[in-house]
């Protein structure tokens, strides 16, 4: 028998400023244990490592995007990874555009803010070298083949400022702004998908209870609670296309390949956007360095920014977070 196998994460929930990044990644298994746990990384240790240190280099780096974008090289390893899955199934070099309609993300949106205008356009790999990726995935493309595993895609929200700020007005939540796009990924991922599906979500904060969240994604399906609890939450959905089981648990990067695929996926758009965002103001602002958009450097930012932004035509809100 079958299973999907699916993560979901994000990327960019605590910043003030930049985008707000959520998506999954998903796999087929032939024949998975009785026990319904299935390792990814051991699967497809061939072509794949979870660590920095230990394994072979010259194997694709798929983990957890804050222990990889630390590093001087981190952004390639982003890269890498996502375009190296991507090519499994288009082996085409996309642009960025491309690539975020093919995660059915519409680029439209971002025409209105014009640190993002042409953004779409970029030749992507940005960082990385072809060669590299289309390497990496021939190798990929063998490990699969021999373990039984097929890599389905991937899915992904990306919410501007004034998007996520139009959010929040409406929720008087923050946390309702990332669930509603976990809501909206789930009935994507479901609808491109048959059969019996697992998915394992990060956890959103210390949150327990997340019955509302999939009544939304799954509406009039009957939920069964496996458990509810600070560390994991488990539930079981009667989906017509399929049996769902969804786990929600602390640190599932650690604990699931999709999930940290899901989590490079984010962090790599993020970052795309945030390297246009920090270009766009040191080209008008001399001497300004750039941001990654959290607490201290954003307020540092802003301080440096905020004397230019009427002369710029840019408006307050449309760049900072109200949450």
């Amino acid at each position: 028998m079958r299973w999907i196998f699916a993560g979901f994460d994000e990327a960019g929930y605590g910043p003030k400023l930049g985008p707000l990044a959520v998506g999954w990644t998903a796999f087929a298994v032939e024949d998975p244990p009785p026990s319904g746990n299935v390792d990814l990384w051991e699967r497809l240790g061939a072509a794949v490592r979870r660590r920095a240190r230990g394994e072979e280099k010259s194997k694709l780096w798929v983990a957890d995007s804050k222990e990889i974008k630390p590093r001087k090289d981190g952004l390639k390893h982003l890269e890498l990874g996502v375009l190296a899955f991507r090519a499994l199934l288009r082996p085409e070099p996309p642009t960025l555009g491309e690539l975020l309609e093919e995660l059915g993300q519409a680029t439209a949106v971002y025409g209105d803010l014009p640190w993002y205008r042409g953004l779409e356009g970029l030749r992507l790999p940005a960082v990385a070298w072809s060669g590299e990726v289309s390497g990496r995935a021939a190798r990929l493309r063998e490990a699969c083949a021999a373990a039984g595993v097929r890599y389905l895609g991937a899915g992904a929200r990306v919410v501007d400022v004034p998007r996520y700020n139009a959010l929040v007005r409406e929720t008087q939540n923050k946390g309702q702004v990332l669930a509603r796009q976990c809501v909206e990924l789930l009935k994507a991922l479901r609808e491109r998908t048959h059969g019996p599906l697992a998915v394992t979500v990060d956890k959103h904060g210390g949150r327990a209870v997340y019955l509302r969240l999939l009544g939304a994604a799954f509406p009039l399906a009957r939920i069964d609670i496996d458990e509810q609890g600070p560390e994991r939450s488990r539930y079981r959905v009667d989906s017509p296309r399929g049996p769902v089981r969804v786990e929600f648990r602390t640190q599932a990067e650690e604990h699931s390949l999709p999930v940290a695929l899901a989590s490079m996926h984010c962090k790599y758009l993020r970052e795309v956007f945030m390297s246009r965002l920090n270009a766009w103001f040191q080209e008008r602002i001399p001497g300004l360095a750039p941001t990654a958009g959290y607490a201290l450097d954003a307020k540092r930012f802003l301080a440096e920014v905020g004397p230019s932004l009427g002369g710029l035509g840019v408006a307050r809100e449309v760049l900072v977070r109200a949450r």
